[in-house]
């Protein structure tokens, strides 16, 4: 079994999966707390991600001896993949010191339904798991050509960048006003870097909202 844990760990966790998510969330966790020191625990991602998404529970066994590790050190962490998170249901047991994305939600969704378009995966912009987080808010679906183009700088974001590309990418969101924009997807997070969009759009952004969670916790 792959294991990067060596030794007890006192400080909350983040436990790490592609390599430019785990950028992001390192570079993104060093702006908001320069002072803090994160434990970054990296899995065996090349194995989970074959199985994503359409084989949750299979990536689920192999995601779970990472919980169980965590959860031994009673400090709080948070999963640097939004895909995975929907994995966590099929385990076997209940993660008690996770801070999940439905514990996000909870915290920052307004009483009051509001607009949103989930920005993420293929997969994820498709699928009813997101929706089952937030069942008060009406979830609006983009137009597939502007649901592909969407997937496809996802996908080149995995290694590369596109600024011009993003900064269109966002102009074309601007026929979709007053809604929420939920950013579930870390290479989203980096298009939305790019892109740069006015003040105007209004975001609800997940990799964001765990690394503020994570260092409230610190």
């Amino acid at each position: 079994m792959y294991s990067p844990f060596s030794g007890p760990m006192s400080r909350p966790a983040v436990l790490l999966t592609g390599r430019e998510a785990g950028d992001w969330y390192r570079d993104t966790l060093a702006q908001l707390d320069p002072a803090g020191t994160f434990h970054m625990l990296q899995v065996d991602f090349e194995p989970i991600n074959a199985l994503l998404p359409n084989k949750l529970q299979e990536a689920a066994k192999l995601l779970e001896p990472y919980f169980e590790k965590l959860e031994q050190q009673k400090r709080p962490y948070i999963l640097a993949n939004i895909t995975l998170h929907e994995a966590v249901q099929y385990f076997s047991f209940t993660p008690k010191y996770f801070i999940s994305i439905q514990d996000i939600l909870q915290q920052v969704l307004p009483q009051h339904s509001e607009k949103v378009i989930i920005l993420g995966t293929k997969y994820t912009m498709n699928h009813s798991f997101i929706p089952s987080l937030i069942p008060n808010q009406i979830v609006k679906q983009l137009p597939s050509d502007i649901e592909n183009e969407v997937e496809e700088l996802r996908k080149l974001y995995n290694y590369n960048r596109d600024p011009k590309r993003s900064k269109q990418l966002f102009q074309d969101l601007q026929d979709f006003p007053q809604h929420h924009f939920m950013i579930a997807c870390t290479e989203l997070a980096m298009v939305l870097e790019d892109a740069d969009p006015p003040t105007s759009f209004r975001f609800i952004h997940l990799p964001l909202l765990q690394c503020q969670s994570i260092c409230i916790e610190h």
